[in-house]
Formats: structure tokens, sequence, C-alpha cells
């Protein structure tokens, strides 16, 4: 062999023993942990304990999902069996019969999971037995979880969302590790005994958090007042400078925990009655005073009441008609008396295509932003400015009768612009996703606004809606001692009958306190009496609560 082809073969077998080395090492110290994971996986039989989902945060980090906790005992049959004596205590500890928990721990080696009480695990515990652990893992939801319409369910493991905002976020919500129990076996699935048993924690490696604008305080104080006073209805509070939904309830409440025993409810307890859509009745007063002075109407125009308006073939009465109505009034004491007759009129003043104009500026018939951040709302509905209108129809629209759907969010939304000058805001309710070092990883709001009236409008109807907790029909709204409120009551006929009697649904939708305005509040009561004596004391309630404690 010439020297010259020896050394292109010693060259090659060089760069191949270099190649060989280089993968060698990179098997140990690159790959090794993970081939050494995954040779881990195959000789071990496992049991899953607990899956970890992303919880959902109310705006200052503080859990609404997963805040109760269960206790489980991890049995290891091949232990316990071996041992006679600890098998009995463990029985007693637990209250299963020997023979019973012998057979059930026969039937394979796996870990065996048992569902216990806190005394038990502390039984187990102070026990120190061999064979036997304790391990505590997060409820997903419960009886207590605040908001349930809003966040929605699971299914029984807690891992897919069916419902609310565990669905409409499955894919970032299940990203999390879980707890496994195991045994080693070797190729031929034989239990190796001298391993012994394992637990592997995979959690908290890539769970996100969904944050909302919600605050759980709040949010308590809502649906304790609510669940106390309100059979059927809805209550929302607004943060009037930024559109920031804070608390939202919907009652009858449920279980998200248990969801069989609502399904078939006639009392709808699964329906979120705060994105429903109802006739608003005299809370669209709002709209019709705005809408007459954004268009030069001035607030001193007078009309006389005498308890109703004759359209020939048609009688609208006013809720003054059997007392021989209101008299002569102007629109700021027609607004606090909820006098139908003034507004009627004041409606065929303006006709009806600049009152439809105003309800859209203010965001009616459309949806408020919510539906962006993967919350089903509706967009509510008004009429059609197409085609003739009758002045009968005209009248029935300025007092929110007629074709107009409006939801309790987008009410305490109408109210917000009032109280902030004028401003109408994107409601917003989910914040963002965060990771485990609550770091902000992906934005889900998009805030916006844009000025619907102008200042001078808004602080018209601020002393409209301030005059009508005062000395109007919203005096049971009135927290003088919490810094005062102002507000609109609201009784909308539904045109059901029941029990021979007419149902009305109730309304207020107002702002606290008065000098320095921060929350709007919508109450609605499904089959209340009316808004100034069902929905007004509720609103008055959960305002001065608020206050109270300093939020």
């Amino acid at each position: 062999m010439s020297p010259k082809r020896f050394k292109l073969i010693r060259f090659i077998f060089l760069i191949c023993f270099a190649g060989l080395l280089v993968r060698l090492l990179s098997i140990s110290s690159v790959m090794g942990k993970q081939y050494s994971v995954a040779a881990a996986s195959q000789q071990t039989r496992t049991r899953l304990l607990y899956t970890e989902r992303g919880d959902i945060l109310d705006r200052n980090g503080i859990r609404l999902t997963g805040r109760e906790v269960e206790w489980k005992a991890i049995l290891e049959p091949l232990t316990l069996l071996s041992q006679p004596g600890s098998l009995r205590t463990i029985s007693d500890i637990l209250g299963i019969p020997v023979d019973e928990l012998s057979q059930t721990l026969s039937s394979n080696n796996l870990p065996h999971v048992v569902k216990i009480t806190p005394n038990q695990a502390e039984a187990i515990a102070d026990s120190s037995l061999e064979g036997i652990s304790v391990m505590d893992i997060r409820i997903r939801n419960g009886a207590d979880t605040l908001a349930p319409h809003i966040l929605g369910y699971t299914d029984q493991t807690g891992q897919e969302g069916l419902a609310g905002l565990e669905k409409a976020y499955q894919k970032t919500l299940d990203r999390g590790g879980g707890v496994y129990a195991g045994i080693i076996a070797d190729a031929g699935d034989t239990v190796m005994n001298q391993f012994g048993y394992r637990i592997w924690n995979t959690m908290g490696k890539e769970k996100l958090d969904i944050r909302l604008t919600l605050d759980y305080h709040i949010q308590t104080i809502v649906e304790e007042v609510m669940g106390r006073m309100v059979d059927k209805g809805a209550a929302v509070v607004v943060d009037i400078l930024t559109g920031k939904v804070l608390a939202l309830c919907s009652v009858p409440d449920y279980n998200p925990a248990y969801i069989n025993p609502y399904l078939n409810d006639e009392n709808q307890p699964l329906f979120n009655r705060a994105l429903g859509a109802y006739t608003p009745g005299s809370i669209f007063k709002i709209i019709t005073a705005a809408a007459a002075l954004e268009n030069g109407i001035s607030a001193d125009l007078t009309f006389d009441c005498p308890g109703y308006v004759d359209f020939g073939d048609t009688k609208m009465k006013c809720w003054s008609y059997n007392s021989g109505g209101h008299g002569t009034v102007n629109m700021a004491q027609a607004f606090a008396q909820s006098c139908n007759t003034y507004f009627i009129r004041l409606g065929l003043e303006l006709g009806r295509d600049k009152i439809l104009d105003m309800a859209a500026k203010f965001g009616l018939g459309s949806k408020t932003g919510l539906y962006l951040e993967g919350i089903d709302e509706p967009s509510g509905s008004v009429p059609s400015t197409l085609g003739y209108a009758s002045a009968a129809e005209i009248g029935n629209l300025s007092i929110g009768q007629g074709g107009l759907l409006v939801s309790p969010v987008q009410a305490a939304n109408v109210s917000a612009v009032i109280a902030n000058g004028g401003i109408l805001n994107r409601l917003t309710l989910v914040d963002c996703v965060l990771n485990q070092k609550g770091e902000r990883v992906r934005n889900i709001s998009r805030p916006s606004w844009e000025r619907v009236i102008s200042k001078e409008t808004a602080a018209s109807l601020q002393g409209m809606m301030l005059m009508t907790v005062q000395s109007g029909t919203g005096e049971l709204a009135n927290i003088k001692g919490y810094g005062g409120s102002a507000g609109k009551t609201g009784s909308a006929e539904t045109g059901w009958i029941k029990d021979n009697r007419a149902i009305l649904h109730a309304w207020f939708s107002g702002y606290f306190p008065t000098h320095d305005p921060r929350y709007a509040l919508c109450v609605f009561i499904e089959d209340g009496k009316s808004g100034a004596s069902s929905a007004a004391p509720v609103f008055a309630e959960i305002s001065a609560k608020i206050v109270d404690a300093g939020y």
C-alpha cells in the first residue's frame, strides 16, 4: 500500500471516529436525560392522580377556580398486603372492611387511590405507616364558586371545559402537568419490588392562567345580596372610567361541580341573565332625554300630563293615571317621576330616527365587546329605521317599550356613559393570560372609547338621575351615608300573563358615589313588582356594601 493511500484511509478513519465520539457525547450529556426518562416511562406502570389545569383569577390574582381542597390516600398494594397489621390499621381509618380492602388491593399492583376526609388524612399522617401516603388536591369548582355563569364548568375529570370561559379558553387552560403514582416493572412486565413505588409530579412547568377584570370581593358582595333579595335576575358592576366589568351575577345560582340537577329546572339556573336581552322600560328614558338634549331641545321644555296620551284608537297611560296625572312638568321633573306622558310627547317632538340614532351611539343593538373575549353575548335589539312608524309606535319607543331589547350589561354601560361625562367604553371582562411567574404572556382585552354625548348633556342627565333618587321614583336606591347614588327606575311590560296578572321586569340602573363616581351598577329583576319597589332597594344594598367595605 502506498504511503499516500495509507494516509487517506487513516484520515477517513479519524473522521469517522471523531463523528462517533461526538455522537456518544451528545447521547450521554445532552440527550441522556431524555432517553432516561423515556426508558423509565417504558418500565413504569402508573396511575394518574391529578391533572393540573390553569386557574381563572380575579383582577388582583385571587383564585376563582381551585379554591377548595380534597384529600386522597394512595395505597401501595404490594407493601400493605405483605403487612397484615398495617392493613388492619388502614382498614379502621378508612372505614373499609379488611376483606374488601384486601380484595381491592389484590386486583393489580398499581397504586390504589381513595378519597378521604381531612380527619382521615390527619390520622394517616399520625400513624407513620408504610404503604400509604396522603396528598391534597384542588377541586376545580364547588358550590361556593363565584361567577359560575361566566366561568362555566368542566367535565367530571376537570380536564375539558364544557361551558363559559372554561370552554372558550380550553387550549390555554389545558397546558399543565399532573401527579402520577406508579411502580417499576422489567421488560417482561414483572414488578421489581426492590425499587418500590414512586410519585411523579410534573406540575407548574407550562401552566397558564387567565386573569379577569372581576373583583373577588365586589363579586362576593353582589352575589350575597342578590342571593338574599332576588329570586330571578341579574346585577352588573362596571368601572365607569375603564369599562372593566368588576362583578357579574345571575340568579338563581348553580353548583358547577354537579350540572345534571339543573338541566331541566324550569327556573333555568344555567342561563346567564346578565347577558340576556329584555325590554328595558323606563331606563330607556335616559336615551330619549339624551337625544333631546343633543338635538337642541331644552330641559326647560314643559308638557302637561293628564295621566295619558290619546292616539285616537289607542290610549297610552302614565303610571299616574289613577291620580289624575303629573300636571305640567319639565324634563327633569318628568325624568325623576318617570312620567310616560312627557316622554311620549318628547319622543314625538324628536321623531323615531333621532331616538334610534342615540340608542346606537350608546351601543344598544350592538355587542359590547365581551364577545371579542370569548363570551357569548347578545346584541339586543332596536327597531329598524326603515319604513313608516306611527305616532303610537314612536311613543312606545320613547318609553322603552316595543321592539327594544337590552341586556343588564348594556344597561350598566349606559349609566357609565352618564357618570363619566359622555364617554362610551368598550366593556372588557377577560384581561390577559399569565404564566406561573405572574408575567403577562398574552393580552386579551382590547380597550377603546369614544365620546357619544357632550359633557353638558351628561351633566344635565347626572342632575336628572340624582333627582330621581333624591325625590323621585328611585328614592329607595338612595345611599345617603355612603356618598349618595343616582340612577333611573324601569318597570317593563313583557306582555306575559301569569296567575291573571301582567308580568313586569324591574330595573334600576345608576352609579355611585355621586360626587366622585366610580361604579355603574344595573340591577334587573325578572317578574318584579316595579323598578322603584323591587330593583332600587337591591341597588342600594349592593352599592352601600361596596362603599362601606372600602372598595
